[in-house]
């Protein structure tokens, strides 16, 4: 089954573009309203990779495949360093009010539960 079918886009879409424009409101600036929309971007493909991470596992569980499959490893290793680095950039230039980032990053977890297709 694809990744597609089991996260309802037009969901993950709207909720993220509701999220984004309430965090809006919440910035005194256009340089951190761009902090935030980075630090969505990131967590944007930071939830692909962990549903690409968790499939490509449960089929190898499934299959019970054995071989050594480095992506998984790489795609671990890049989420990290994803979400490190966009919320490294920001703490310069949001500074103390990079909890509004954080913030956003958490919510953007929520969405994603929202997204999911309930079959």
């Amino acid at each position: 089954m694809l990744t597609s079918a089991k996260i309802d886009l037009k969901k993950y879409a709207i909720y993220t573009s509701l999220l984004l424009l309430v965090s809006y409101f919440l910035v005194r600036s256009f340089s951190e309203y761009l902090v935030i929309l980075l630090v969505s971007f990131a967590v944007c493909i930071n939830h692909w990779m962990s549903i690409f991470v968790v499939r490509k596992m449960s089929e190898n569980a499934v299959i019970g495949s054995s071989k050594n499959n480095l992506l998984i490893p790489i795609f671990i290793m890049g989420k990290l360093i994803l979400v490190v680095g966009a919320l490294s950039f920001g703490v310069q230039i949001m500074g103390k009010r990079i909890l509004i980032p954080v913030l956003i990053y958490v919510l953007q977890i929520v969405v994603l539960y929202l997204s999911f297709e309930k079959n």
